[in-house]
C-alpha cells in the first residue's frame, strides 16, 4: 500500500508541475509584440497565401492598423479575435474554433486518454484477478492515479486552448508556407519557370490574387498576350485593390493602345494605398506620363491633364509629370494655354535642373511657338551637354534647327 501511495505522490506532484509550467504567465509582451502575434494568426482576406503580418494587400494594412488601435486602446486578444471574426468570418482565424463540430479537436485528445487509461485499468485488474480486497485497493489506487493523469492532461489541453494556434500548425498554415515559398521561388525565377510556378500556387489556392497578376506579367512579357489578358482581368475581379495588378494591366493596356483603359486603371491605383516599390516602377517607366500623353493624341487632351494632375497630387515635385503637363498644354497650340505650359515647364526644371523632358521640352516652347530663341539655345544646348537624352526628343529638336548643328 505504502508503494502505491508513494507512487500516487510522484504522479500528483509531476502532474501539477506540468499544469503549472503550462498555465504560467509568460513575460509580458509589448504592444508591438502583440500586434505582430495577433497578425500572425489571421489569414490574409483576398490573397489567402499570406498571413496579415505578411501580405502588403491594403486589406491586410488595415487590418493591422486596426489591430494596432485596439491593443494600443487597452483590448484584449478575444475582443481583437471576435471583432475580425465578426468582420471577415472564421477562416480568417487561423486557430480552430472552441465551439460546435470544430471544438472536437480540443476534447477528443482528452476523451482518448481518458479511455486509454480506463482500459489500461481493466487490463490490469483482469490480469491480477478478482481474488480479494487488497487488489479491491489497488484497483482504487489505480482508477485514482488514472483520474489525475486524465485530469492533468485535460488542463493542459484546456490552457494550450485558450492560447490559440500557430498558422503554421493548421492545414491553411501548411497551405500558406507553401504558397509563399512558391511565390518567393517564382520572384527570382526566369519567365517560363516562374509561370509554372504561379500554376503550382493557383492549383494549390485557386484565388491567389498575387499569382494570378504576376502571373500575367510573365505571360505578357514572354508574348502570350491573350492568356497575360485573362489573367490580370482576373486579379483585378478578384482584388480591385491589389495595387500591383494596376500597374501591370495598365502598361498591357498602353501597348494595346487602349489608352482609356490604362488611364482607368492608374485613377483606381491612385485610390489604393500602394507600397513605394509601386511608385518607383511608375516613375522608371514614365508609366502615367507615356498613357496621357496616348490620350492627348486621341483627343483626349482634358483626360490627359487630370490623370497627370492626380498623379502631381502625391507627387508635386515630380520633374517629368510636370515637364508632360506643360508639353500637353503647349500641344493645344493656344496661345494662354502656351504660355502657362512655361509655368510646369519653370517648375520642372527648378526640381530637377538637368531633367531632359524639361529641358527639351522648354527649348522648343520657347523657339518654335513663342521665337523666344535666345531662351530656346540655352536650353538646347544644356540638353545636349547631357550624357542621356531620349532619341526621339533629339531629333525633334535638330529638326526645329535647335540642335549641335543648327
Amino acid at each position: 500500500m505504502k508503494r502505491q501511495l508513494a507512487w500516487l505522490a510522484v504522479l500528483l506532484v509531476s502532474a501539477g508541475a506540468l499544469i503549472v509550467s503550462e498555465v504560467t504567465e509568460p513575460p509580458a509582451l509589448t504592444n508591438a509584440d502583440r500586434v505582430h502575434e495577433l497578425a500572425e494568426d489571421f489569414a490574409c482576406p483576398v490573397c489567402q497565401g499570406q498571413s496579415v503580418a505578411d501580405s502588403d494587400a491594403p486589406v491586410a494594412r488595415a487590418i493591422r492598423a486596426t489591430i494596432v488601435k485596439m491593443v494600443d486602446d487597452g483590448a484584449t486578444d478575444a475582443e481583437v479575435r471576435d471583432l475580425l471574426v465578426t468582420s471577415f468570418g472564421e477562416d480568417i482565424d487561423y486557430s480552430p474554433s472552441r465551439g460546435g463540430l470544430t471544438g472536437l479537436v480540443w476534447v477528443i485528445p482528452v476523451l482518448v486518454v481518458a479511455a486509454a487509461v480506463v482500459g489500461l485499468a481493466l487490463a490490469i485488474r483482469k490480469w491480477q484477478g478478482d481474488s480479494g480486497a487488497g487488489h479491491l485497493s489497488d484497483w482504487k489506487n489505480l482508477v485514482l492515479i488514472g483520474a489525475v493523469v486524465v485530469a492533468a492532461l485535460a488542463g493542459v489541453l484546456m490552457v494550450r486552448s485558450t492560447t490559440g494556434r500557430d498558422s503554421a500548425d493548421s492545414a491553411s498554415g501548411e497551405i500558406r508556407l507553401s504558397t509563399r515559398t512558391l511565390l518567393i521561388e517564382a520572384g527570382v525565377a526566369p519567365p517560363m519557370e516562374a509561370i509554372d510556378l504561379y500554376g503550382k500556387v493557383l492549383k494549390i489556392q485557386p484565388s491567389n490574387v498575387e499569382a494570378y497578376a504576376y502571373r500575367g506579367w510573365a505571360l505578357w512579357r514572354s508574348g502570350d498576350t491573350e492568356a497575360a489578358r485573362s489573367d490580370l482581368d482576373t486579379a483585378v475581379d478578384l482584388d480591385p485593390t491589389y495595387p500591383d495588378v494596376r500597374v501591370f494591366r495598365a502598361s498591357q493596356r498602353l501597348s494595346d493602345e487602349d489608352h482609356v483603359g490604362a488611364a482607368a486603371d492608374l485613377v483606381a491605383l491612385d485610390g489604393l494605398e500602394a507600397a513605394p516599390i509601386v511608385a518607383d516602377l511608375l516613375a522608371q517607366t514614365h508609366l502615367r506620363e507615356r498613357v496621357a500623353g496616348g490620350l492627348a493624341r486621341s483627343g483626349e487632351i482634358l483626360a490627359a491633364l487630370e490623370l497627370l494632375d492626380a498623379g502631381l497630387d502625391s507627387t508635386p515635385e515630380s520633374a517629368s509629370l510636370l515637364a508632360e503637363r506643360g508639353w500637353l498644354l503647349a500641344g493645344t497650340g493656344e496661345l494662354q494655354l502656351v504660355e502657362l505650359s512655361l509655368v510646369s515647364l519653370n517648375e520642372a526644371v527648378r526640381v530637377e535642373p538637368d531633367n531632359p523632358w524639361a529641358l527639351g521640352y522648354r527649348a522648343l516652347v520657347n523657339g518654335v511657338l513663342l521665337d523666344r530663341q535666345e531662351l530656346a539655345l540655352a536650353d538646347a544646348e544644356a540638353f545636349f551637354a547631357l550624357a542621356q537624352r531620349p532619341t526621339e526628343l533629339a531629333a525633334l529638336l535638330v529638326a526645329e534647327g535647335l540642335g549641335p548643328a543648327g
